[in-house]
């Protein structure tokens, strides 16, 4: 094999990502296309048809993919399966509304509900990260969906804690290795503890889970050596600490300098576990 052929060769696995996005992008300004244009005037069989042609095409495109050991084919596995994903759900909640007639509620439920075991079935398989984070994503609809079935009068807390506890679950699961990729999984729970604690910050109790959520992921983001979390932690507090103040110190120079107070707090502290770390070594 020729020098030419062999870089040929290992610049096919690019191209045939690169085309695999383009087709993928094309698809997706199609529907985009239909939904803004079209779809008023199409029939629930067409909307049917069209979702359900294009989770089956994308997902059989996605099984027949190759994947061996270049990651540029298992990368456009994952996000042909993921738009395969989002085909199902669109069939789904289509199907769950115009012909089923159920209600918001319930179409959401149903939907998330596909979503979530097609999704696993795909991440089981592969254990990709856009495949966790579709599972994910519609296992906390599916949650918090249902808590607010459940209760319609609790307004955001229920699903916010419901979505809470969810995220709890999930990375105490993949600290357990039950649900690699760990960065990915510590991700998604971090991001979710986020978004349930800010849901159930319209009541008191809220702003004090919402302060336990800041404090859990920056010292796990430490203890477990995973900067997202860290991250994630500092950004909760630039959401968090400004309602809080706002709510208990309303039109009061005493919330500037509360919010001073805990930037100042958390650089002190950054530089002491910097200066702690370089004398230890």
């Amino acid at each position: 094999m020729t020098g030419l052929q062999a870089d040929t060769e290992s610049r096919l696995p690019l191209v045939a990502e690169a085309l695999g996005y383009a087709g993928g992008v094309l698809a997706i300004a199609a529907g985009t296309y239909m939904a803004r244009d079209l779809w008023p005037s199409l029939s629930t069989g067409a909307v049917l048809a069209f979702a359900a042609v294009a989770w089956v095409v994308l997902g059989a495109g996605g099984a027949a993919v190759r994947t061996t050991a270049d990651p540029a084919f298992r990368r456009l596995r994952s996000v042909l399966w993921l738009l395969s994903t989002v085909s199902l759900a669109a069939f789904t909640g289509t199907l769950a509304d115009q012909v089923g007639k159920f209600g918001p509620n319930s179409t959401t439920l149903v939907t998330a509900a596909a979503s979530a075991a097609y999704g696993a079935a795909l991440w089981w398989r592969t254990r990709a990260v856009l495949q966790h984070l579709a599972v994910f994503a519609s296992v906390a609809v599916l949650v918090g969906t249902a808590v607010g079935r459940l209760d319609p009068h609790a307004g955001a807390w229920g699903p916010g804690l419901g979505i809470w506890a969810l995220s709890a679950l999930w990375g105490v699961a993949v600290m357990r290795g039950y649900l690699p990729p760990v960065v990915t999984g510590y991700i998604a729970a971090g991001i979710g503890l986020l978004a349930g604690a800010q849901l159930t910050m319209q009541v008191a109790a809220g702003h004090v889970l919402a302060l336990a959520t800041m404090a859990g992921l920056l010292a796990a983001g430490v203890r477990l050596r995973q900067p997202w979390l860290v991250a994630l932690g500092a950004f909760g507090v630039l959401l968090v600490t400004p309602q809080i103040t706002a709510r208990y110190l309303p039109m009061s120079a005493a919330a500037p300098l509360a919010i001073l107070a805990v930037g100042v707090a958390l650089v002190g502290s950054a530089v002491w576990l910097a200066r702690h770390r370089a004398s230890s070594r």
